[in-house]
């Protein structure tokens, strides 16, 4: 059995403020428990965190976003976190999951993409359980670093280390 686990953080940025007023967040926070409950049953998929953070650094959960959802967030980070068997896997739910790329088409014209890469994987071990902030730090260094055996993307991949 492979050691390693395929994490990847997925950092999307809504355009403007997001607010339970705003369609666009209505529908995205409406299919997070459809997603998330196939997240739970996915054999592929050995975790799975989420995560907000604020323009001041702050990161919350998504049960402290949903609370002040009201006020809403201006520009926020809406983050996702996973453990994945690979690559193959991680593919296969964010690309062929029905709901989760429909989803992602739909929400296409709502994300600021001018703040560089929004997808980063790494290889950890499979008993390590990654941190928001790990992850955050990891995306920062692909963004000013490119791609290296560290942080990567899935169009200049690297295999696990060897064991």
């Amino acid at each position: 059995m492979d050691p390693y686990s395929l994490v990847h953080i997925n950092v999307f940025r809504p355009l403007g403020h997001i607010s339970t007023e705003d369609p666009n967040a209505q529908f995205f926070f409406s299919q997070l428990p459809g997603i998330f409950a196939a997240a739970d049953t996915e054999e592929n998929l050995f975790w799975h965190n989420h995560a907000l953070r604020t323009q001041d650094g702050e990161f919350l959960t998504f049960e402290e976003v949903f609370a002040s959802a009201e006020e809403g967030f201006a520009n926020p980070d809406v983050i996702t976190m996973a453990g994945w068997r690979d690559v193959n896997a991680l593919h296969t739910f964010a690309y062929r999951f029905e709901q989760h790329r429909d989803g992602m088409k739909k929400l296409r014209d709502w994300s600021d993409r001018s703040v560089g890469a929004t997808l980063a994987m790494w290889w950890a071990p499979k008993s390590e359980r990654v941190t928001i902030r790990q992850g955050w730090d990891k995306i920062q260094k692909l963004r000013a670093e490119g791609p290296s055996q560290e942080v990567f993307t899935l169009q200049t991949r690297f295999d696990p280390p060897e064991t």
